[in-house]
């Protein structure tokens, strides 16, 4: 993959013409469907898709993991000139995943990539003359040539090199060698992205600070995710003084890890304090371990819900104490946007700016996490303080539309052009 030749402003020879007097085109490869923007990765997706789209003829590739997005096609197809979507077979990914792990190649890009996909972005380039090219998501850069002749933007989102060695770190022995081992194959696969592209894209500088330590790739872009808050959150006299909330899907192993955390070591404290307390657990497909901790005193399961709001606008307190925790959390903008005061571990605290900590409190220890569910949980004047300066927050630093002039600005640099 190169495509970095016009990082300084030059265009590829093939795309003839003044750009800035007909609609770019545009070749957007994602590695999840981008809709329903119902989690955070499709959230930060689709809002870039919608970004592209403003500005030229996009045709997707993308995949889909859950036949249950099949239905959203045809939204796609109505915003994008093309779309092409490739269904990821579990079946199929572990046998890829197993030839990976004799032959060197990144076991979790092994996983997501499918021939078909690759034989229709190859076919894509060779018939249309794109103006650019941008990733989604590592994994679907081994869809693209190495002697590409367009720039190519790469949204890496978080550095999964990092990810993976986190997630090594928090096991011993054989279960910590498929980690450690990934560790280092993505990592090799990230430098291949950077060094080929015109710009790299993650979510926090943080993140940006993290990759370029990693594959030495410099001048990173740090481009945050956005929020869409509600109009109004409900004010805490009017909440449920006793309910505390984890929203996120529950197979994610940092989400799973962080709720049998707070249900074995923080919320038995905080039930010794309040004892009519409840800690709701809210997303989809949550894992047998999880479901089982419905069963414990003060601890809720809910599974999937059409909307998350109603949870969202009545608890008092969104407890996220994420020990492996990369790039920023929409659940922690989400519960922020709804007016919620955020009880965190330190790893969420520092993906964000800096002005966060008006409406939030991070802790390391199990026991301060609990006191400050506590502390907050009788006290609605500092819940309802805590929660506006949250809203001021997300207003300030994640606005879509702050987002979406970042990447209008990346792209006018990227090509050339001046910023519209």
């Amino acid at each position: 993959m190169q495509g970095n030749r016009s990082q300084h402003g030059g265009r590829p020879s093939q795309c003839a013409g003044d750009p800035r007097s007909r609609p770019l085109n545009i070749l957007f490869l994602c590695h999840r469907i981008p809709f329903p923007p119902d989690k955070g990765d499709k959230i930060r997706s689709y809002h870039l898709l919608t970004s592209l789209v403003r500005r030229g003829n996009v045709d997707l590739v993308t995949h889909v993991d859950d036949p249950r997005d099949l239905r959203h096609v045809q939204l796609l197809r109505d915003l994008c000139r093309t779309v092409d979507v490739f269904p990821l077979n579990p079946v199929v990914g572990y046998t890829r995943a197993l030839v990976a792990l004799a032959t060197g190649a990144s076991l979790s890009v092994a996983y997501m990539t499918r021939r078909s996909a690759a034989r229709r972005v190859r076919a894509l380039l060779a018939e249309r003359s794109y103006d650019l090219v941008v990733g989604y998501s590592s994994q679907v850069a081994a869809y693209l040539p190495k002697d590409l002749d367009v720039p190519v933007v790469f949204d890496l989102v978080d550095v999964d090199s990092a990810k993976w060695a986190a997630y090594g770190d928090a096991r011993d022995g054989l279960r910590a060698f498929i980690p450690r081992l990934e560790e280092r194959r993505v990592g090799a696969f990230e430098k291949r992205i950077a060094d080929g592209c015109a710009r790299v894209v993650v979510a926090t500088q943080r993140e940006a600070n993290v990759l370029e330590r990693r594959v030495g790739r410099f001048g990173t872009v740090p481009i945050v995710n956005g929020i869409t808050a509600p109009d109004a959150a409900p004010d805490h006299g009017r909440r449920d003084a006793g309910l505390v909330v984890f929203v996120g899907m529950m197979d994610y192993p940092p989400n799973v890890d962080a709720v049998h955390c707070v249900a074995d070591n923080v919320w038995p404290r905080v039930r010794e304090a309040v004892p009519g307390a409840r800690f709701r657990i809210v997303g989809r497909a949550p894992i047998a371990s999880v479901r089982a901790l419905a069963a414990r005193p003060g601890i809720e399961v809910t599974g999937e819900v059409p909307d998350l709001s109603a949870h969202l606008g009545t608890a008092a307190v969104a407890l996220i104490p994420l020990r492996i925790a990369r790039g920023i959390q929409n659940k922690v903008l989400e519960a922020m946007a709804w007016g919620l005061p955020v009880v965190a571990s330190p790893a969420i605290g520092a993906s964000l700016h800096d002005d966060a900590a008006a409406a939030l409190s991070c802790h390391a220890e199990d026991a301060d996490l609990a006191d400050e569910v506590v502390r907050l949980l009788g006290d609605q004047q500092l819940r309802q303080t805590r929660g506006d300066a949250g809203r001021a927050f997300v207003a300030r630093h994640h606005d879509w539309s702050t987002v979406d002039a970042r990447w209008a600005e990346l792209i006018a640099g990227v090509l050339g052009e001046p910023v519209s």
